[in-house]
């Protein structure tokens, strides 16, 4: 809320008028960007270049941008370790597993408060696990909540040993350690309180961090540091952390510079290399399990037909694309699942740019190359320059073979919209959107986009493949105990995957964020994508 002065007063008092500003910024929480950040109070600032910070409110259902903010507030049991590959204890302390496959147990960390000031119990745990199982309507799982579809039963053995019985051998752990739907939250008030008050700006998690205020006008997120964090405040920390939107990279970059935040998101590649020679500025480079996809909506003619859609991936400009729009920050994709993860091969079949090759499968579906034979529309997330400059080339390219591209931008609700319209005709024809893991498993990247669906959610292709289907969901099953042969399955369903073409395999993406030096402790987990877990990091001039 913001007060409005008039001009007269402000001719006859300016000086007190210019006090009295300061002093209710200060009380609504944004003096500090009168100022430069300094150690005391202790307030941190993360420039996240999208729109709509948070998306989803209510934990039970979040699937999005808001992964920056809850992996802050809320917690899961374990967290995965992708350069060790092992599971670090959060919310439990220890578990076992059964020979098996099928049975876990886990022994809850003691004394955990929520932020209301219940305590988690095992209660709490499968309070939380089942309501994101049946969905917060009883209508069934919301967002990324398919992940627990392996759980047969959740039993409470005692106050803080929770027991999760499985219908098939999948891994329970990675599940667990999921960025979405993994987060334990307090049962009774959820009860009391209900999913319409999560969307009016509250949670209830057991992080270090609490939602001190949700501005929605400005985009913003302040959290605010829980003093009875189990962890504890010993150290260096960070008690206040300001989560803004700002879409427009020349904004992000002058504050950054400015000292008025301390990470960004991304910027352009451009902006990057000229940051490096910044002492003030420290560039944080990490392989990515985070890729680019162009979705066909192969329901609408001409992408039902397979050979154009093949001819359309053969005519992706693919190393322009990396070197120039990503300035050799990342590489050509092989199908969906990205490199460093397992499940990915090198020797999966990739398209490469052959306008030859173009021409011909175009001739082969009956449509004449040499003139304009139509328009497809291309939407990416406004504001998103490597979407966008990846359609300039891809634009450019299509034309030397009949083809029109317009280039859609739009904010990313009104883009999941459009593609969400019953009638296919009325959809776009070519969906960019980047995808990160759910949780470290390939699946997150051969399911939910990939496979058929009754109700789309993020199969922006609307393919529908009983064999793929059933190699994904038979790799996944198993994944727990015998991830070797899952391996293999997935690689199976990939290979015919690429073969439909229902996508455009863009890049696997290497991140490259920009950082004050005087931010320290950071570190870059692929594993939660965008993530800042601030309870680790300090300032330090």
């Amino acid at each position: 809320m913001k007060g409005i002065l008039s001009k007269q007063a402000i001719t006859k008092i300016q000086a007190v008028i210019i006090a009295v500003i300061i002093i209710v910024a200060a009380a609504i929480g944004v003096a500090y960007f009168l100022l430069q950040p300094s150690p005391g109070p202790s307030i941190a600032v993360y420039a996240y270049a999208t729109t709509d910070v948070v998306v989803f409110w209510d934990p039970s259902e979040t699937y999005s941008n808001e992964v920056v903010v809850f992996n802050n507030v809320y917690e899961q049991l374990v967290r995965y370790d992708p350069f060790q590959d092992k599971f670090i204890p959060v919310l439990a302390t220890s578990w076992s597993v059964s020979d098996d496959g099928l049975v876990y147990n886990f022994t809850l960390r003691k004394g955990v408060k929520f932020h209301c000031g219940h305590e988690m119990t095992a209660y709490s745990v499968k309070y939380s696990i089942e309501r994101n199982m049946q969905g917060w309507d009883g209508q069934g799982p919301k967002g990324a909540s398919y992940i627990w579809d392996p759980v047969e039963e959740i039993n409470v053995i005692d106050n803080y040993t929770v027991q999760f019985v499985l219908k098939y051998p999948a891994s329970l752990l990675t599940i667990a350690s999921a960025a979405y739907c993994a987060h334990i939250y307090c049962e009774q008030c959820t009860e009391q309180y209900g999913h319409d008050w999560f969307y009016e700006g509250h949670e209830l998690g057991t992080g270090p961090y609490m939602i001190e205020s949700y501005d929605k006008e400005k985009d913003m997120v302040v959290l605010t540091k829980f003093d009875d964090y189990w962890g504890g405040w010993e150290g260096k920390h960070f008690d206040k952390v300001i989560i803004k939107s700002v879409p427009e990279w020349s904004t992000a970059r002058m504050q950054l510079e400015a000292g008025e935040v301390d990470i960004v998101d991304r910027l352009p590649y451009e902006d990057i290399a000229a940051l490096e020679q910044n002492p003030d500025i420290e560039i944080v480079r990490t392989p990515a399990y985070q890729n680019m996809f162009g979705f066909f909506n192969t329901e609408k003619y001409p992408l039902n037909i397979t050979e154009v859609r093949k001819a359309i991936s053969y005519a992706v400009p693919y190393d322009d694309i990396i070197n120039t729009v990503m300035s050799g920050n990342a590489r050509q994709a092989r199908g969906p699942v990205p490199y460093g993860l397992w499940g990915h091969s090198e020797d999966l079949p990739q398209y490469n740019y052959n306008l030859t090759k173009a021409r011909e499968l175009l001739l082969q579906a009956g449509f004449n190359p040499d003139e304009q034979w139509c328009t497809l529309v291309y939407t990416y997330n406004a504001g998103d320059e490597y979407e966008r400059r990846t359609g300039e080339l891809l634009k450019s390219e299509l034309a030397k073979i009949g083809i029109n591209l317009e280039l859609r931008g739009m904010p990313w609700e009104e883009q999941w919209g459009l593609a969400q319209s019953e009638n296919p005709e009325d959809r776009q024809d070519i969906f960019v959107m980047y995808w990160w893991p759910d949780y470290p498993d390939p699946y997150t990247f051969l399911g939910p986009m990939f496979h058929s669906e009754e109700e789309i959610v993020f199969n922006l292709a609307y393919y529908d493949n009983p064999e793929y289907d059933q190699l994904i969901d038979e790799g996944f099953a198993i994944a727990g105990t015998n991830r070797t042969r899952a391996e293999e399955l997935y690689i199976q369903a990939q290979r015919i995957l690429i073969e439909d073409c229902p996508a455009i395999f863009f890049f696997d993406m290497q991140y490259v964020r920009p950082k004050r030096a005087s931010l320290k402790g950071y570190v870059d987990n692929p594993a939660y994508a965008h993530v800042v877990f601030w309870y680790d990091c300090y300032r330090e001039e």
